[in-house]
């Protein structure tokens, strides 16, 4: 056997040879997270009392009374006490609102009412087409109302409905207004097609029409086409048009904001400004707190994208959609509370048989969590490893029985599929580790997963195996088992094993019991030629490492960086679990004899750049790089791997994501690499902390499944099709801040699913995810230290 400082001479690049790991001089980044504003939503229909799910408009008197008003094609709605009542006596197709201090107007189709005292009065009609605004112009008690119409701008006093002509700078008439506002000083601007219009004293006294302008610098908007005005708290003025979006500020200066600066969209509907600014547009919602900005759409968030008026309340907003209303708003939690939330969650929905395999379910209806469905899945090894590792980590940061109990279940539920294929009519060799299992009281899964449909896999897949049958069942004739397992498999196990050895197996009996269970897997794959071998004696499609494959053949190229990293995982992991040498030669065997930690340092993945396909594999390598390398002794070797996870992460660092950043920077903080220009500074870099705690703070509460659509914004940027093949670069991309869509605006929320696509048409609201993401992240981050509560 060659020495590995021979091998390290020959094969490794100059940059590795300047000797061990440099430790820097710093202190470990944290952030301290006390409570945050948690984004939250709650849908209301016609199921909880809406009139119509077709809402046109709202009003919210002024405090103390505060009622909140829906003005629908069938009719008016209240809202008190939860829920929603249709008012008896209230006219219909209502579409426009406003309030007067205590007194509600309200507009159905050309007919002006007021609401005053429990009663609906007649105030005005007359005007010549529906409205798409209405204000106060003159508040009480002779309250003047403003309504802008495709048939021009009007005044509505005592009855009269009058036209206050607004003309362009040819002084011709303009027939369409479509918005209007008034300042708190009485000057009014209204939105045309031809532009801003804003009605103020000229230089004779007298009222003129002129045209506004916005403009910042060298660039200057004439908003042809407006959409859509709104008032600052100070009187600033705000105009939405497909130009973009203008912010008046103090000193007539302005703020104008296209693609280019961050603003998602620009069909606007409606303009609102509190503490954050918010945009109804007619393909979702918009919100923009001076710094980020959010985009709303999809049921995740809105009955229906198509948002036609907003008012503010004290803790968000109400927004008036086509398929009813919706209150976004924001409430006062800690991670620590949202981390109970998605596990009390996970103990009533996702745990799968007595063992508690975790896993999303189905839902009977829509939206719908009382009645759901639990499934297997071909990853429930890995998902369940996932969980449990978060649990491990929860117990190693905080000493809460209740997570020991919780890693403990998905640690022997992971021991139980290498148990349940060693009897039965078809057993496996020792250690074979099953995909998952089914009770025998349900269907069998033979009737699906049929040896024809495996020959039918195999036309698009040459390396696919048949297997009859693919389900076995187990000798005491209970449980279905899955054959076939995958590598993804294995690292999800390997995470777990290690993890649950370090932080919670405490007794002798439980340290025992990991070593047990870890050592079978391991010795499974080297007495198979590192291969998971079925029980048809014949390895798993995915499940490979041997060299002669790696290495020498070319059907397994593009799986030779990450499962040479996989395999040297899974013998690091059982090296410090077991402490057995015979697992730390085998180790240094296939890197001194067979380059598998070359392998895995030149190319961990086929990369191409950020965005590059598949996510999956990122996922799992930064699983295996967390037990790889704080667990690897010799400081040559980590070395390797260190400039192997320096690299990776530089391609991931744009996706935001907590466990590939927080994995980063455990293993890397304060670490430095020799090379022969000096010493290379591993720490993670940009914003990578404040970037993967916002992401937690944007982990949806909601879990339940919608299509969710993007490709319509105009802040993204399309990937190259370089980084993927041929065709598949197609609808992905990044924002125009360099980063993927957040994470609260896309279905990605698993670390393995594609957060480059702009666009999921997966869920029907008959889906429910689970936390575990948000759970192995926070728990990372807060084992770690570098999250602080």
């Amino acid at each position: 056997m060659r020495s590995i400082s021979i091998f390290l001479r020959v094969l490794v690049p100059a940059l590795l040879l300047q000797g061990a790991v440099a430790e820097l001089q710093q202190s470990p980044n944290h952030l301290k997270v006390t409570s945050y504003p948690q984004e939250m939503r709650t849908a209301y229909s016609v199921e909880e009392g809406l009139p119509s799910d077709d809402v046109r408009a709202l009003a919210l008197a002024l405090a103390p009374s505060g009622e909140l008003y829906a003005g629908t094609s069938a009719g008016l709605g209240l809202f008190a006490d939860g829920h929603w009542t249709a008012l008896a006596d209230a006219p219909k197709d209502i579409n426009q609102l406003c309030f007067s201090d205590s007194t509600l107007f309200l507009i159905a189709g050309t007919t002006v009412y007021q609401l005053r005292d429990g009663a609906f009065t007649l105030f005005a009609s007359g005007l010549p087409s529906p409205p798409t605004a209405l204000v106060v112009n003159k508040p009480a008690p002779n309250v003047v109302l403003l309504a802008a119409t495709k048939d021009g701008l009007f005044t509505i006093q005592s009855g009269e409905v009058t036209p206050l002509p607004v003309f362009d700078d040819t002084l011709m008439e303009i027939q369409e207004i479509t918005d209007v506002v008034v300042s708190a000083t009485g000057e009014i601007t209204v939105a045309t097609p031809k532009g801003l219009r804003h009605l103020a004293s000229g230089e004779t006294g007298s009222m003129e029409w002129r045209t506004l302008l916005p403009a910042k610098a060298n660039v200057g908007w004439n908003m042809v086409q407006a959409q859509a005005l709104g008032l600052t708290p100070d009187g600033g003025l705000i105009a939405g048009a497909p130009q973009g979006l203008a912010r008046e500020a103090a000193d007539n200066e302005w703020e104008l904001y296209t693609g280019h600066d961050g603003l998602p969209y620009n069909d606007f509907t409606c303009i609102a400004q509190g503490d954050r600014l918010w945009l109804g547009t007619r393909k979702g919602l918009i919100h923009y707190d001076g710094t980020h900005w959010a985009y709303r759409a999809g049921k995740r968030w809105l009955p229906d994208n198509d948002v036609r008026d907003i008012v503010l309340s004290d803790d968000g907003a109400w927004v008036a959609t086509a398929g009813g209303v919706s209150h976004i708003y924001f409430k006062a939690m800690t991670f620590a509370e949202k981390a109970a939330f998605y596990e009390s969650e996970i103990d009533q929905y996702h745990r799968r048989t007595p063992y508690g395999y975790v896993a999303g379910v189905s839902l009977a209806q829509p939206n719908d969590k009382s009645v759901w469905e639990q499934h297997d899945t071909d990853n429930d090894g890995q998902y369940t490893g996932l969980y449990g590792a978060a649990e491990c980590l929860a117990y190693g940061a905080t000493g809460d029985p209740a997570a020991k109990d919780r890693a403990t279940r998905a640690f022997e539920a992971l021991a139980f599929l290498s148990e349940v294929t060693q009897s039965g009519a078809h057993p496996a060799p020792p250690g074979f580790i099953a995909r998952t299992i089914r009770p025998t009281s349900g269907p069998n899964p033979n009737d699906h997963d049929t040896a024809e449909r495996d020959r039918n896999k195999q036309q698009g897949d040459a390396l696919w195996k048949v297997m009859d049958p693919r389900w076995p069942t187990s000798g005491d004739e209970n449980w279905f088992w899955k054959t076939d397992a995958s590598s993804d498999e294995l690292d999800g196990h390997f995470l777990l094993y290690g993890l649950y050895y370090d932080h919670v197996a405490e007794s002798d009996a439980e340290k025992a019991r990991a070593r047990e269970v870890t050592a079978r897997v391991m010795d499974h794959l080297i007495a198979h030629n590192f291969r998971l071998v079925d029980y048809d004696g014949e390895p798993t499609r995915w499940a490979n490492f041997s060299p002669e494959s790696l290495n020498g053949d070319p059907d397994w190229w593009a799986e030779r960086g990450l499962n040479s990293l996989s395999l040297l995982t899974y013998l690091n992991v059982t090296w410090h679990v077991t402490g057995e040498q015979k697992y730390r030669d085998v180790f240094m065997d296939l890197v001194e004899n067979h380059q598998y930690a070359l392998n895995g340092m030149v190319a961990p993945k086929l990369q191409a750049g950020p965005g590059s396909y598949v996510q999956f594999d990122d996922k799992m390598s930064f699983m295996n790089y967390y037990s790889l390398l704080r667990y690897e002794k010799d400081p040559q070797v980590l070395r390797m791997f260190q400039n192997s996870i320096f690299y990776y992460w530089q391609i991931v660092r744009q996706e935001r994501n907590p466990f590939f950043n927080f994995v980063y920077a455990a293993l890397c903080e304060g670490k430095g690499m020799k090379t022969q220009w000096g010493v290379t500074d591993l720490s993670p870099t940009h914003e990578w902390l404040a970037d993967s705690v916002d992401t937690l703070k944007r982990f949806p509460m909601d879990l339940v499944m919608w299509p969710m659509t993007n490709s319509h914004r105009i802040d993204l940027i399309p990937l190259g099709t370089h980084v993927r093949e041929p065709g598949k670069a197609d609808g992905t991309g990044y924002r125009v801040d360099g980063y993927v869509i957040p994470i609260d605006e896309r279905n990605a929320l698993s670390f393995s699913e594609d957060t480059w696509r702009y666009d999921d048409g997966s869920g029907n609201g008959m889906w429910l995810d689970e936390g575990s993401p948000f759970l192995l992240g926070y728990y990372l981050g807060l084992y770690h230290g570098f999250i602080v509560e």
